[in-house]
């Protein structure tokens, strides 16, 4: 086969599999999403087609997003905010976004995980190990990769655990803040605590511009030159400074300022 070929081969695969692995469901999704950013694991084609996972993904019932603000929060969102929209403005492999008014006016974003993703990551990373072990026997890694299916198993299993925990995300949210409080054009929406728990977070309201929206930045006038080397100083910033970085790979900007949600 041609080089062309071989591509167009592979992208008919990765439409497959990106849908595939909406129809299997949150854990699928989100393992999805974190081989969006391996390129040492899977070509263009597959990478390309996955980061439709990123953004593309089908809600949930909002009443079901309504009871589980309920039982975090004590009582009906109409009565926690001064406004709130029951469509989702956004949604996720774990959870969905709506947008708010605090009583005391604030605008902010109710992020709302889906139900039962606990229970359901018991049964799915079990099938899921049994996989990478058998991958791990049959790739043949003719393309000079070095991948370790277990390892990249762990990890993805490992971090799914840890991201089911909107406390973890807000607290690595104040530290992120902390860590760049003095450099005004790195911007971190504040956590409101009061109205968070480990399935619910509520977030200052930050709209912006995915910065690899090029066009978007273009038609608001922002140097993209600018905001490329910004990226890369607050990368060096957080590693070599801090030794705590910002793994999501979402990034946004208004104006001068930039960050990521």
């Amino acid at each position: 086969m041609t080089p062309e070929a071989v591509s167009a081969r592979k992208k008919e695969l990765a439409v497959w599999l990106r849908e595939g692995l909406v129809k299997l469901g949150p854990t699928f999704i989100k393992i999805g999403q974190q081989f969006s950013t391996r390129v040492d694991v899977l070509s263009q084609e597959f990478v390309k087609e996955l980061e439709k996972l990123q953004d593309n993904v089908p809600p949930f019932e909002t009443q079901t997003a309504l009871r589980i603000l309920e039982d975090n929060l004590g009582a009906p969102p109409s009565e926690i905010f001064a406004e709130f929209e029951e469509q989702p403005i956004a949604a996720a492999s774990l959870g969905q976004v709506h947008l708010a008014r605090l009583k005391s006016g604030e605008r902010v974003v109710v992020k709302v995980q889906r139900p039962g993703l606990k229970d359901l990551f018991d049964i799915d990373l079990k099938n899921i190990r049994a996989l990478a072990v058998w991958l791990q026997k049959l790739d043949p890694k003719t393309d000079g990769a070095a991948r370790d299916w277990v390892a990249i198993y762990d990890e993805c299993s490992r971090i799914l655990y840890q991201e089911i925990d909107y406390t973890l995300e807000g607290r690595n949210a104040d530290l992120f803040r902390e860590n760049f409080q003095n450099v005004d054009w790195v911007k971190v929406p504040e956590v409101y605590w009061q109205y968070s728990t480990s399935e619910v977070l509520v977030l200052e309201y930050c709209p912006g511009i995915k910065i690899n929206d090029a066009p978007a930045l273009d038609a608001k006038g922002l140097d993209r030159q600018r905001l490329a080397r910004l990226a890369v100083e607050s990368y060096l910033q957080q590693i070599l400074n801090h030794g705590f970085f910002h793994a999501g790979g979402d990034y946004r900007c208004a104006g001068s300022r930039a960050w990521g949600v």
